[in-house]
């Protein structure tokens, strides 16, 4: 009975057209100020992942995108749960699955000014991530590491750029810190290997090379939508700027090394308690 209702519900949030979006650019790309415009414009996107979904996408990082089953699985939840437009990896590093199983999608590749661009703005997000993937050491005390929900989105991370790059897991989201000198050249030749891909395997008319700093207009022309009146401008999310992704590293560390005074206090604060409470004078037992 509760699965007849459940899958009764997955029938009526689910798109009757499927994804019929694929912005498939890399993250910090703009992702996420494409992901406000389509919802203006009636789309569902379904950006970077849904965390109801990280036990399935652990399946398909396990097998790097190798197991059609598990991708398979992925996107079935995509679409029951009503998502109409993929953005940024995971979704983009199994961009062609997409297209496969959506074959008239249209495809969006997000693009920055430079490769430098995306490159410091990429550095920048991984060294705030990482702190959620450390574990716990004397000289960083972390327990984040252990956390589910935060090992299972490590494990997505490590996925991207295993498919059509072909790097190995991890490579993309913190190899380059091996590469010295070496890693801003490093990360570039990647961000232009992916969007290369990407111009060489989707068909030209289903194709959109796009910088969201060309607002509304070539969007809508290419997704057939109205352009919204100029009084609305196109969105530019600064959520994940460089200030709010530093301030977002500071309260992590914050957590890592928060819980020790507060060990500390509680500890002192036992054992004043204890010698206050602790009997004295003659005559007791």
């Amino acid at each position: 009975m509760g699965s007849s209702a459940s899958k009764q519900q997955h029938k009526e949030k689910a798109s009757p057209e499927g994804i019929q979006v694929i912005c498939a650019g890399l993250g910090r790309t703009g992702t996420l100020s494409l992901t406000e415009a389509l919802k203006r414009l009636g789309y569902k996107p379904y950006h970077y992942l849904d965390v109801s979904h990280s036990a399935a996408w652990c399946q398909v990082a396990e097998t790097q995108g190798k197991d059609a089953r598990a991708i398979e699985t992925v996107l079935t939840k995509i679409e029951q749960d009503g998502y109409t437009a993929t953005l940024e990896n995971p979704t983009s590093d199994i961009y062609q699955d997409i297209l496969a199983k959506y074959p008239n999608a249209k495809v969006v590749l997000t693009v920055r000014d430079s490769p430098q661009a995306f490159v410091k703005s990429w550095k920048l997000l991984f060294d705030t991530m990482v702190v959620t993937e450390q574990t716990f050491s004397w000289t960083f005390p972390s327990f984040l590491g252990y956390i589910p929900l935060f090992r299972d989105l490590k494990k997505i991370r490590h996925f991207m750029g295993t498919t059509h790059l072909g790097l190995e897991p991890g490579a993309l989201t913190h190899g380059w810190r091996d590469r010295g000198d070496n890693s801003d050249e490093w990360l570039a030749e990647q961000y232009e290997r992916h969007n290369q891909h990407i111009m060489d395997h989707v068909p030209k008319d289903q194709l959109l090379v796009f910088n969201v700093k060309q607002g509304w207009e070539p969007l809508c022309e290419f997704l057939g939508k109205e352009v919204p009146p100029k009084d609305e401008p196109f969105p530019h999310c600064q959520i994940n700027n460089a200030a709010s992704l530093k301030a977002l590293k500071k309260q992590f560390v914050w957590v890592v090394y928060g819980w020790i005074p507060v060990l500390v206090l509680s500890t002192a604060a036992v054992v004043v308690w204890s010698s206050q409470e602790r009997p004295r004078g003659k005559g007791t037992v």
